[in-house]
């Protein structure tokens, strides 16, 4: 028998990939959630919580809103719109739009081939998901392998249970370990979730073959591009076209255009060259951080290399970053904030579990200047971690969300943060002895409270009655199933009696809610935009037709009307093209014809006219709506003429100021005796004469 060895070693990897037996793929479902940023029901109950997606399918292939599903806190565009809307970052990246993440944890380490999720309510949130490498040294190090599967944008699918299985990449190292990312953006109620199912390769199985012939055929590929390369020798034609360095520009262009990258390009540009690294690291660059989008690469490495970067650091955002693994540890980022904290006014550290009494005690001694801080789902956050707070008076929001909060530690806090604006409660285990106490501080000591959350908490009448009284000017109010609350106490009409401000109003799962009230809420509350009612049987059909309010949702279906946020949105999309449709906008902002019409013919008084030009000293809000006053006449004056001013300097300061002199003509003539006259002069006088490199502006 003879045995014919091919010659060429790709060949052999050919031959020997075809040999492999083909090992069958395993197909498995989560067997535990291990991370979540929300979830729509409580810690204490099983209904609607991020544990439900762990198993087999309970509700697939039924439709609806099912206890058994996992549910996230939010859904819709308006929470960014409400009043509670957090500032958006500059720097963030377009395509990064995940609002909720969960992750889950499998039994059997595989190399992925294919992911099922079963979504069974609301489906086509999911816009990204991710693969973790939980094996190896770099773990040990602080460094954990996070991969792409897919990422996508979010849509609207139809109305239907569905398996959602997209095309995911190919990754070298097996995994157990899923994260799940989801944006609510198009949702018109809260997106549910049943199970995830994982398929792929044993871990054992031999993926060399495979990757073998991957590899000889990318080698390949490079060496027919290669040879189609020639290198020739080009003469430089910069000076000849007028081109020139970006070297040669002011400094302040420079960091204007530096500005528009991100952080990681930032970083990747500062390794280029010594002029980049210059530019690059100046702090000005530095004085807002939103690393909540690059997540997977933040470490304690990143955390050190930023540390002599952002001695003037404003705002941060570093939600998400750390995860399971511990990527970032409390000493590190309590020596971040020691260096780079007196300037900060704004820290959202939401879903981070290094997150802990060390840092908000950083937090409170190098932040004197703080303003809004998050740290809603930190798991290894104590309650009386929170005293710390009390050093800071500057606090203009603050987020507990799904905390375990001590009660004097809360009140230590709010008697301390008279500018208080923001506050969220949602989901905080204070006991229900105790809630009533905490809102009565919050009422005498936060007058200006502009937003309230109080999601599942155990608020009594006596509670709400604190914050009726005391905080008169809030507009955003969430008593959603705060089931100490009965409507029969008159306590939800005394609310909106003394708080006419009031334009979002969460009451879900009251029970309790009858036509008086919704009556109520039409009468004293006529900047109502949002009212959920959700769970309620005692409301008549003829009492929501009377009602007013802009955005009434009681079926799980806000209705398409004209609110304030849509009105803005019809706005904007009219001023970037004049020419576009009433259909074009309908289609692209999923609204009805006929509220696209309302919004531009009696919101924002428009009409469809032939374009013309219109006088540049018009006004902008005189060039959007025929209603405006009259334009701005110019009044007709002689000019003063120019006047020019010569300056020569260098890096240290201004050497010389030369006056042209009126209705003197600069000439190349004229340039050439100030130089020779004033400016040796100047220069000779200068102590550094001899170390000078001269720039002039004109």
């Amino acid at each position: 028998m003879t045995l014919k060895i091919p010659s060429n070693w790709r060949d052999c990897c050919e031959i020997f990939s075809r040999n492999q037996p083909l090992m069958e793929p395993h197909a498995q479902f989560a067997v535990e959630v291990t991370d979540f940023s929300s979830q729509y029901g409580s810690e204490t109950s099983i209904s609607y919580t991020a544990s439900n997606l762990a198993g087999r399918c309970n509700i697939y292939p039924g439709y609806g809103d099912f206890t058994q599903a996992c549910v996230f806190r939010t859904y819709g565009p308006w929470w960014k719109y409400a009043p509670s809307g957090r500032r958006k970052f500059k720097r963030t990246p377009p395509n990064f739009v995940s609002q909720d993440y969960i992750e889950l944890e499998f039994e059997y380490e595989v190399f992925p081939t294919k992911i099922d999720i079963y979504e069974t309510y609301n489906p086509g949130t999911i816009v990204r998901i991710l693969a973790c490498d939980s094996s190896g040294t770099d773990v040990d190090k602080g460094m954990a392998r996070w991969k792409v599967l897919w990422e996508g944008n979010p849509e609207r699918a139809p109305a239907n249970a569905r398996v959602f299985s997209p095309p995911i990449r190919e990754i070298n190292f097996p995994t157990n370990v899923i994260r799940i990312e989801v944006c609510h953006d198009l949702c018109d109620y809260y997106t549910e979730l049943d199970a995830v199912c994982l398929h792929g390769d044993d871990h054992h199985s031999n993926n060399m073959g495979v990757t073998s012939r991957q590899r000889s055929k990318d080698i390949s590929q490079l060496e027919e591009r290669l040879s189609s390369f020639t290198l020739k020798e080009q003469k430089s034609t910069a000076v000849e076209n007028g081109t020139f360095s970006i070297e040669e520009l002011p400094e302040e262009v420079i960091q204007l255009i530096l500005s528009y990258l991100d952080i990681p390009s930032l970083c990747k540009a500062s390794i280029t060259s010594k002029f980049f690294h210059k530019h690059c690291y100046d702090s000005l660059q530095y004085k807002e951080l939103d690393l909540q989008p690059h997540w997977t690469e933040v470490n304690n490495f990143a955390i050190d290399s930023l540390l002599t970067r952002c001695h003037f650091l404003q705002h941060l955002n570093i939600s998400w970053c750390g995860g399971n693994q511990m990527c970032i540890s409390p000493g590190t980022f309590s020596r971040f904030l020691e260096a780079c904290g007196r300037d900060l006014q704004t820290l959202y550290m939401s879903s981070c579990k290094f997150v802990n009494g060390e840092v908000i005690k950083a937090v409170a001694e190098n932040c004197p200047k703080l303003k809004e801080l998050d740290v809603g789902s930190c798991p290894s956050l104590d309650g009386q971690s929170i005293s710390h707070l009390s050093k800071i008076h500057t606090l203009e929001r603050l987020n507990l969300y799904r905390l375990m909060v001590e009660r004097y530690s809360l009140m230590e806090v709010l008697r301390v943060s008279p500018n208080l604006k923001h506050l969220n409660l949602g989901a905080t285990r204070i006991g229900e002895m105790h809630i009533d106490n905490v809102m009565k501080i919050l009422g005498k000591h936060c007058k200006n409270l502009i937003s309230l959350d109080l999601w599942r908490s155990r608020i009594s009448e006596t509670g709400l009655d604190y914050i009726a009284e005391n905080c008169k000017h809030i507009e955003e109010l969430d008593l959603g199933w705060c089931s100490n609350l009965k409507a029969g106490t008159y306590c939800f009409i005394d609310l909106v009696k003394k708080c006419p401000n009031i334009k979002k109003l969460y009451l879900t799962a009251n029970r309790t809610i009858s036509n008086e009230d919704l009556l109520a809420f039409c009468k004293y509350c006529p900047q109502l935009e949002q009212l959920d009612i959700l769970g309620t049987g005692n409301v008549g059909r003829e009492s929501v037709f009377r009602e007013t309010v802009k955005d009434y949702d009681r079926s799980g279906c806000p209705l398409n009307v004209s609110t304030e946020i849509n009105v803005s949105e019809v706005e904007q999309y009219v001023i970037k093209d004049r020419r576009v449709t009433i259909r074009e906008i309908a289609n692209d902002l999923s609204m009805s014809y006929g509220t696209v019409q309302e919004i531009l013919t009696s919101k924002l008084n428009m009409r469809r006219v032939c374009a013309r030009w219109v006088p540049r000293l018009l006004l902008p809000e005189q060039m959007r709506h025929p209603s405006s006053p009259s334009p701005i006449k110019a009044r007709v004056t002689k000019s003063a003429g120019k006047v020019m001013l010569i300056v020569f300097y260098d890096i240290n300061g201004i050497i010389l100021n030369h006056m042209v002199p009126p209705k003197t003509s600069f000439t190349g003539d004229y340039y050439a005796r100030v130089i020779k006259s004033d400016l040796m002069r100047a220069v000779k006088r200068n102590p550094r004469s001899d170390k000078i490199w001269i720039q002039c502006t004109i």
